[in-house]
């Protein structure tokens, strides 16, 4: 998942964006939970680092509603290992990410935001 420009995507249109991170969700849930973390690590820390506030915004968005389609067993083992990775990056990498997550679930349709609050690891 190395050749994934994660900026390219956050810049695409809602409905590219949306097929696209799908693709990718599809590799993901493929791997082993150690690939996962490294993939979802690297891909938090290159948002983290690069991508502008409302690209940060679009793709956080677009994950959740990816997220929220998933069955609950395999979606809270998702966001198990996302929020591992997260917590993994230095501080102000992992605080961006976090300030991102919430503001999206704030934002989001009640429907995505029930499914991904009952399915986050306690």
């Amino acid at each position: 998942m190395s050749q994934i420009n994660i900026l390219q995507i956050a810049k695409m249109a809602d409905k590219e964006r949306e097929n696209t991170m799908q693709g990718l969700f599809q590799q993901l849930l493929k791997m082993s939970d150690d690939q996962k973390l490294s993939a979802l690590k690297s891909l938090i820390q290159e948002m983290a680092t690069k991508a502008s506030d409302d690209e940060y915004l679009n793709l956080c968005n677009t994950n959740l509603k990816l997220a929220s389609a998933l069955p609950d067993n395999t979606l809270k083992a998702f966001l198990k290992l996302r929020l591992q990775a997260s917590a993994e990056l230095p501080k102000d990498l992992h605080d961006r990410d976090i300030q991102f997550i919430n503001k999206v679930l704030q934002s989001a349709e009640p429907s995505i935001r029930d499914k991904i609050m009952k399915n986050m690891p306690s």
